[in-house]
């Protein structure tokens, strides 16, 4: 090459080769390679290819795009023919290329920037001829193959570094168009950077791809993995990454340098990033056999001999990639079928647990393939497993653990292993008020943590698996723990497992009321120091409680839960920040539950003014509680004591009466149906609130010619205008009807409160 170089320079004319980058000359560069006189001169090629690099060492020119383009397809089809000389000018090319480009004028980006896509193809396009090969069986020939490996490496090192700059380049706040608020990592998904966006174009990934799953060099491997980790930003580039099989690369990756490379946690980034962005294509692509037992491969290996403050790092991006892929329902059998489920929950379990499991043999028979199992004995299994401590790396690794065998188990294979482990017994063991033995020592607020990460895990496994924790005896304990954490936390968290518990049959609501529950909620909703929101939870449990369980109904008047309820029949939003709609729904959904129905409750909610207190809530509550009132209502007036009271009841506001106030609701609700004429009378009375003609079609049946209100005003003034059409009206035909509509509207409004109650 130095024969080349020095032979080039009397000919410097024939290339016209300048010393300033606006002034090159490429048509001359380009006759040198095609000319017949010339064409055979390679080592003249790679010169002027590598004298162009120098002058522009700072980065090509985007008005030079379209030759550059050019040249290099020329070059790169030179190289895949077997002009090998050309790797070191491609190598050159490629590694100023990496350099942003210069503007001339500000206008060079418009006029030119389309060639960028062609030119990025161009570049990557090498990849496919740099491929690493075979060692010849011939000895003679293997420092010549051995020679070209090494050059095809290091061009392969000089793309990714190449693309690795591309796809870094503008990823900062000051590049990156920001809306207010808007994190810079989610502005990236959506719209990218103008780089990202010419790497999608040029559809790089494909030949990343098929480049990488051959690639043997540890440095090309690196550089690759932190340009595909700045491209996976991007939600197109990421969807691009699961089209092209990438995602199998990616884990072949991880296999291969298990526990040995600071690669490993740049493919979980990796994956971590496709998963978010490319949800559904990713998880698919995740959920094959074969990559679940990839998984239970690398958390078993890093389980046992992960001691490195690194590896552990490692072990919870593991945990979030599973995490992930357990949220596509089909990809939670294969958990259970590949025994990452078994190996998951070995962890997840006490210490003397887990060993009663080794014991008796269930470990062994769950995992039969797997050489290492934790704290199995000395001679079957040299390392025992690494303990699961309460440094801040294994708390987040046991919140994530938690979490993903408790969504796993909506799978019924899943939900089998985790009721022969244990599962619900081992978290039902840390709200107990005395912990497992290595929780013991641990702070109050380690404690406080890890029963708020049981408490959800229960969440779901109680839904998933009622008969297990009825059998662990799970409402006994937690209710134990409401009654004695101070933590408000906790206490919430207590109170959603029970009102999604009391809703998987009335064997639960039996059992907690059998174990004193009533009484517990009733005091806990009577504390006026408790949230609103925790005693809107208790309002929530005790009405399920007490629906169709005539026991707990009668408890809940022993323990003056009547008179707590009618106290908190109001509606003063004005009085609490706290959505205090949603607490007086909870509160009306308990009266209807816990009290109507239940003669004895009936009596002593009204001889408390209950029922006065419903109406008068029922006139400045807004639609939603309106309804949920009139349902109330409706099934109390079976009581012939109530009705009575109803009769007797007027506004202390407006001194209107109960009759009235229902009346103009139904009327509202009419008005709302658009079942009203312009006159006020009821159209459609067998389906008041369900008119089987639209109110289009029945406005096009009104001549407007005759009425001298628009149609808005004929729905505002509706009254007002049939009391002036029955004051003029001569035709007693006419009056009659008015007559018979306000008639049957009046007859009809009792019905009208049992239709409104029905909505709710």
């Amino acid at each position: 090459m130095a024969v080349g170089m020095a032979d080039l320079e009397p000919r410097a004319s024939l290339v016209s080769i300048a010393s300033a980058p606006d002034e090159v000359d490429f048509s001359a560069i380009m006759e040198l390679m095609t000319s017949k006189y010339t064409l055979d001169l390679v080592d003249r090629h790679v010169a002027a290819i590598r004298k162009l690099c120098k002058v522009c060492c700072n980065g090509f020119l985007l008005k030079h795009l379209e030759a550059l383009v050019e040249l290099l397809y020329l070059a790169v089809e030179r190289f895949s023919e077997g002009q090998d000389l050309l790797a070191q000018a491609l190598c050159d090319f490629t590694r100023v290329a990496s350099q942003p480009f210069v503007s001339c004028k500000t206008s060079d980006m418009i006029t030119y920037g389309h060639h960028l896509p062609a030119f990025v193809k161009g570049l990557v396009s090498v990849l496919s001829f740099t491929l690493p090969t075979e060692p010849p069986a011939d000895p003679a020939a293997r420092p010549q193959w051995e020679q070209k490996k090494a050059t095809c490496e290091r061009l392969r090192i000089e793309v990714a570094h190449t693309l690795a700059c591309w796809a870094r380049f503008g990823l900062d706040e000051d590049s990156v168009e920001l809306l207010p608020n808007q994190p810079l990592i989610q502005a990236v998904a959506d719209s990218g950077t103008p780089n990202l966006r010419i790497l999608r174009q040029s559809n790089v990934m494909d030949a990343i791809s098929a480049s990488f799953r051959s690639e043997d060099s540890p440095e090309s491997i690196v550089i690759t993995m932190g340009a595909i980790r700045d491209m996976s930003l991007y939600r197109p580039l990421a969807c691009q990454i699961t089209n092209c099989g990438l995602i199998s690369n990616l884990v072949h990756v991880i296999r291969v340098n298990l526990l040995g490379s600071d690669v490993l946690l740049v493919a979980a980034e990796v994956l971590w990033n496709v998963l978010e962005l490319d949800w559904d294509g990713a998880t698919e692509a995740l959920g094959q056999e074969e990559v679940i037992e990839s998984f239970r491969d690398f958390m078993n290996a890093v389980l046992t001999r992960g001691y490195r403050f690194k590896d552990k790092i490692f072990r919870n991006d593991m945990m979030v990639l599973l995490m992930y892929i357990s949220k596509r329902v089909e990809n939670r059998v294969l958990f259970a079928s590949t025994g990452l489920m078994a190996l998951l929950l070995s962890y997840s379990l006490s210490e003397q647990r887990r060993k009663d499991l080794q014991a008796s043999g269930i470990l062994k028979e769950l995992l039969p393939d797997m050489k290492v199992l934790p704290d199995l004995d000395e001679e079957k299994a040299p390392k025992k497993g690494i303990p699961i401590t309460n440094t801040q790396e294994d708390m987040e690794f046991r919140t994530l653990l938690w979490g993903t065998l408790a969504r796993c188990c909506s799978s019924e294979q899943c939900a089998e292993v985790a009721v022969r482990c244990g599962l619900v017994e081992s978290l039902l063991e840390c709200l107990d008020a005395e912990p497992p033995t290595e929780q013991q020592k641990w702070s109050q607020e380690q404690r406080r943590q890890v029963q708020l990460e049981a408490l959800a895990a229960l969440f779901q496994l109680v839904q998933y698996m009622p008969d297990a924790f009825m059998d662990a005896q799970g409402n006994g304990t937690v209710l134990q723990l409401l009654q004695a954490t101070r933590s408000r936390e906790v206490q919430k968290k207590c109170l959603h497992l029970l009102q999604v518990a009391v809703r998987m049959g009335r064997h639960f609501a039996e059992n907690l009321g059998q174990l004193g529950a009533v009484g517990t909620l009733v005091e806990l909703f009577t504390d006026k120091d408790n949230p609103m929101t925790s005693r809107q939870m208790c309002a929530s449990v005790l009405a399920t409680m007490c629906k169709e369980c005539p026991d707990n109904a009668r408890e809940f008047r022993k323990k003056d839960g009547v008179e707590a309820m009618r106290d908190e029949v109001i509606y003063r939003p004005g009085e609490t920040t706290d959505n205090h709609l949603f607490y007086s729904l909870c509160v009306v959904d308990c009266v209807w539950n816990s009290v109507v129905g239940t003669r004895k409750n009936e009596i002593r909610f009204l001889d408390a003014g209950g029922l006065f207190a419903l109406l008068d809530c029922l006139e400045v509550a807004p639609m939603i509680l309106k309804r949920q009132i009139i349902g109330c209502l409706a099934d109390l007036m079976e009581y012939k004591k109530a009705a009575k009271l109803f009769t007797q009841w007027n506004s202390q506001v407006t001194m209107k009466g109960a009759l009235r106030l229902l009346l103009e609701l139904w009327q509202s609700e009419q008005q709302a149906a658009g079942n009203l004429a312009p006159d006020g009378v009821i159209t459609d009375l067998e389906q008041p609130l369900n008119p089987r003609t639209s109110p289009s079609d029945r406005m096009a049946d009104i001549d407007d010619g005759e009425s001298t209100i628009t149609s808005t005003s004929r729905f505002a003034n509706k009254f007002r205008h049939a009391k002036n059409f029955a004051d003029t009206a001569t035709s007693a035909a006419a009056r009659t009807t008015i007559s018979k509509g306000f008639e049957q509207a009046s007859a009809s409004a009792q019905a009208g409160a049992a239709s409104l109650g029905s909505q709710h």
